[in-house]
């Protein structure tokens, strides 16, 4: 009787279950990825400080701005006294302490010393010179032996080259003339504090030849019919609080009238006030953030940021003048907001601002021109100890260099971020050999899956063809 074929709906023999037909790259990057999580929390870490570095710097940058707002009103004041014209002979600027007038009558300028040497054919070959021996320039009758130039088989363009690197007090270079080449020396700086002739001397220099072609001279003026005399062309202390630069010597008496300049007023205390908005703006989104966002913008910490405020509105109620109509800042009818920015002419409570200055034009500049209280003293104080570093005496008398408190938090912050890195880089090598072990192992279970599909397909491949000749060999008989 013959027997039926064995029926199936697949092969006999299989590795159940271990197909090769899996994703192992994504079964190794999950992994991968729930392993991760410790390390990108770091890394949220760092980044957050990141954000509170670059709010400190930030800071830091507003801070010096509102100093750089103040600087220039502490030298000047909100009303200065400046003088009323232009002038043909110099320019007068300044402020000076009162209002009144003076004349100046400036009679020379001051002029630097100039040598100039012989002509010569070329001005790089040294065979044109034939120079030798040591050249030294004697200021105002002082030679220093390290500015000796020993000239020996040098050209021209050499000369002068040395004279630049050696000689600090003077400039050389080669002229041409147009057939020919000469070394010209100048004096840096004009006038003589010695004698005329001896504001500049050459000492050897054999073959250079070299002659003074210009003398120095001093500045000489007059102001209310006194003799000033000067080195430079800008002169400091005629006029207290002025400075002159010349600029020509018609020796002509001119009238100078000395006013105080109150259109000046305004833009001096509104870029003062936008400075300091600029950075209480800045330190009211870090203490008081806004809720929904305080998390992504990591708000710095506030004990530093709250003695920066505090300080800061401290400032209008501190009073630099005992006496007169503009004592604090308030005079000036400058008024605090809710939001803790200031703000000019909002609300009156007696004087316009512009009311004010004329008022007490005075007691405006000493707003922020006294020195140690006032305005602009109290600003630079507050921004040295944020930004620069001091020395602290210890008890042992040793000095300890202290960071100012912003930079201090930035340091700290910055560290603290170094510090992750080896964190980060832990986590960084531990998944990388994590990976490289999982990618392994699946390598090597892929290799065994497929050796047993092998041997699967080939006892399958056996089998059919024993039953199938089982079966013919049934049939025929």
């Amino acid at each position: 009787m013959a027997t039926s074929p064995v029926s199936t709906t697949g092969p006999l023999f299989q590795a159940g279950g271990l197909a090769s037909g899996l994703d192992t790259t994504s079964i190794v990057n999950s992994i991968i990825t729930a392993d991760s999580a410790a390390m990108l929390q770091v890394q949220k870490q760092q980044a957050a400080y990141s954000v509170q570095i670059s709010t400190l710097a930030t800071l830091t940058s507003k801070l010096q701005a509102l100093q750089s707002a103040t600087d220039g009103l502490a030298t000047a004041g909100l009303a200065p006294i400046r003088a009323d014209s232009t002038y043909a002979d110099f320019s007068a600027t300044g402020s000076a302490p009162a209002e009144g007038s003076y004349t100046v009558q400036v009679a020379t300028m001051a002029q630097a010393a100039k040598m100039r040497s012989t002509t010569f054919s070329s001005a790089q070959d040294p065979n044109a010179l034939g120079l030798t021996g040591n050249l030294q320039f004697s200021i105002d009758g002082v030679t220093s032996p390290s500015t000796a130039i020993n000239m020996t088989g040098m050209s021209l363009s050499a000369v002068a080259e040395a004279i630049n690197q050696k000689v600090p007090q003077v400039t050389a270079a080669v002229v041409y003339t147009g057939s020919a080449y000469a070394l010209s020396v100048t004096r840096k700086s004009t006038g003589y504090s010695t004698t005329q002739a001896g504001a500049l001397q050459v000492i050897g220099g054999a073959g250079l030849s070299l002659q003074t072609i210009q003398q120095a001279q001093n500045a000489s003026l007059k102001v209310d019919n006194l003799q000033v005399t000067s080195q430079s062309n800008t002169i400091t202390n005629a006029i207290p609080g002025v400075s002159l630069t010349l600029h020509g010597q018609s020796d002509v008496a001119t009238n100078v009238n000395f006013a105080t300049d109150t259109s000046s007023s305004a833009s001096g205390i509104k870029g003062f006030i936008t400075a300091y908005n600029d950075v209480v703006t800045l330190l009211s989104s870090q203490l008081r953030p806004d809720p929904s966002l305080a998390a992504t913008n990591n708000p710095l910490a506030g004990t530093n940021l709250l003695t920066i405020e505090h300080d800061m509105q401290s400032w209008l109620s501190t009073k630099v003048n005992g006496s007169g109509a503009v004592q604090t800042i308030t005079d000036l009818n400058v008024s605090l907001q809710d939001d803790g920015t200031l703000a000019l002419d909002k609300l009156p409570h007696g004087n316009t601002f512009a009311e004010a200055i004329a008022a007490d034009p005075s007691g405006a500049n000493k707003l922020f021109t006294t020195t140690k209280t006032g305005i602009a003293a109290l600003v630079d104080a507050l921004v040295q100890r944020q930004t620069e570093p001091s020395s602290v005496t210890l008890s042992d008398g040793s000095t300890l260099s202290v960071d100012g408190g912003l930079e201090g938090e930035t340091t700290l912050l910055q560290n603290s971020t170094t510090a992750l890195d080896d964190t980060v880089n832990y986590w960084q090598v531990y998944l990388d050999n994590e990976r490289t072990r999982l990618t392994s192992e699946f390598t090597a279970m892929e290799s065994t899956v497929a050796t047993l599909n092998t041997t699967a397909n080939y006892l399958n491949q056996l089998f059919y063809s024993s039953s199938s000749n089982t079966y013919k060999t049934t049939s025929n008989g």
